[in-house]
């Protein structure tokens, strides 16, 4: 075997997973527009298979079912988040006050696919589980701007870093949950609001 075979075989895994991401953002991209153009639940399985030009089986590969698809929404959208708060200039709590504004925007900018697609997460029977996964990525943001709030003595350290990063998360999947079934009683400012009580306290 010459050098350039050995050079194909080492590209070859690195192929594969170009291809396999490649696959991934099709069917992702797929029911993304079926979801804004139909209603949440009345796009099937196989009619992102349709769309994305793949097998069922090859869905399966990738989502273990439509809902998997708000992970993947999740992750995309922390991930451009991660960008964004990388480049904010200023202390942690700079950096939180951007992310919940940036979240609040985000929700905004997709709402109509987030309010159809939020539905059927929450009546998965393992919500919590499949909350935690969707959440991963927002989970270790977040904990991470703590930890770096508390090594600067900006944050005290009688709380956990995960513990703060986790309050703030169920509590923001409380107020998107409230928003997808159009409640008014919950402002777009309920972030803000939070982010104030616990930094500040209650105490004024």
């Amino acid at each position: 075997m010459g050098a350039s075979d050995n050079l194909a075989v080492a590209d070859q895994p690195s192929r594969r997973s170009r291809k396999k991401e490649q696959t991934r953002r099709s069917i992702f991209s797929a029911a993304m527009k079926l979801f804004a153009d139909r209603d949440y639940d009345a796009v099937t399985i196989e009619d992102i298979c349709e769309r994305a030009d793949v097998a069922k089986a090859t869905f399966f590969l990738h989502f273990p079912n439509k809902a998997a698809l708000l992970t993947e929404f999740n992750e995309r959208l922390t991930a451009d988040l991660q960008e964004r708060v990388n480049h904010v200039t200023g202390s942690a709590e700079d950096k939180l006050r951007f992310m919940v504004s940036a979240l609040v925007d985000d929700w905004e900018q997709n709402a109509e696919i987030m309010r159809k697609m939020v539905r059927e997460f929450l009546d998965q029977p393992s919500l919590p589980e499949a909350a935690t996964e969707a959440n991963a990525g927002l989970l270790d943001l977040i904990t991470d701007i703590v930890k770096e709030g508390q090594r600067a003595r900006e944050f005290g350290n009688k709380v956990a870093p995960e513990l703060v990063a986790a309050a703030l998360v169920a509590s923001w999947g409380s107020f998107v949950s409230a928003w997808s079934s159009n409640r008014e009683d919950i402002p777009k400012s309920a972030g803000e609001d939070l982010l104030d009580i616990m930094l500040n306290g209650l105490k004024t």
